[in-house]
């Protein structure tokens, strides 16, 4: 088992952000997390890499009981799993290589991690997971040259470099046009899949996640209120679950599913 929640919950600043979540995802298993502006799907992504801890319930990643482990142990874990933020957290004067290069740098040691920074020396493959997301042409650029879609772009790349067996990816592109986005969720399943390894991706577009993962999960005011496989969710889940969404963030208008289109 890659993920599994035990009735978590987490509270930030003193206010309950999480509910009772209890999930589980299989190892090699894909799956989409949705749901409106503020329902905890980064709290849930930044709880299964291990950024936040639960205030209550448990939690297990690749078989493994985080909060249990020694330091090193931890260590260890975070290394095999790979998170794409929706705002990728690139210092704005380090060079696109150095940003791909440290998907790597739990690998290795202090000594070797320090060199990789300074001058990675495995380009050829940092230039590789760029070219699989367009930009091997900005290679030696600096981050504050990217837009914020390119940006996004070499978080993505970085995750590739790393090869992780748990992939958590929040909302990878709301930065990027639509046939971009298309095109960068079908990178991540298609590499998540080559790989064997357990992919978990927020998204906002209900139509990329009915498209492309066979399992959506729907999170409202910080509660799972659907788990399904995709045959099985209905216009009327989906409609309940944006219900009344924050005028700045309207509800996506419902679109046929894709096995309910004519032909």
């Amino acid at each position: 088992m890659s993920l599994l929640f035990d009735r978590v919950s987490l509270s930030l600043g003193g206010s309950p952000v999480l509910h009772d979540i209890s999930l589980s995802l299989a190892d090699g298993e894909q799956a989409a997390l949705i749901g409106p502006s503020g329902a905890g799907k980064t709290s849930l992504l930044m709880l299964a890499n291990t950024v936040l801890r639960p205030n209550g319930g448990s939690l297990q990643l690749l078989g493994q009981a985080p909060w249990s482990l020694p330091s090193r142990a931890l260590r260890a874990l975070r290394r095999d799993i790979g998170t794409v933020y929706q705002s990728p957290p690139l210092p704005p004067r380090q060079r696109v290589v150095n940003a791909v290069a440290a998907g790597r740098l739990g690998r290795q040691s202090l000594a070797a991690a320090l060199a990789q920074l300074l001058l990675p020396r495995d380009t050829a493959a940092i230039e590789a997971a760029l070219a699989r997301v367009n930009l091997a042409d900005r290679l030696w650029e600096r981050c504050d040259q990217l837009s914020g879609g390119q940006r996004q772009r070499v978080g993505i790349a970085r995750v590739l470099y790393q090869a992780p067996r748990l992939l958590l990816v929040d909302e990878p592109v709301s930065a990027l046009d639509p046939r971009l986005a298309e095109q960068t969720v079908r990178l991540l399943t298609d590499e998540a899949r080559s790989r064997g390894a357990t992919l978990l991706m927020s998204l906002h577009s209900v139509e990329l996640a009915l498209a492309f993962f066979p399992r959506l999960i729907g999170a409202r005011q910080g509660r799972v209120m659907f788990d399904l496989p995709r045959e099985a969710v209905s216009e009327a889940q989906l409609s309940a679950l944006y219900a009344d969404e924050t005028p700045h963030a309207p509800p996506p208008t419902p679109t046929p599913l894709p096995w309910q289109r004519p032909c």
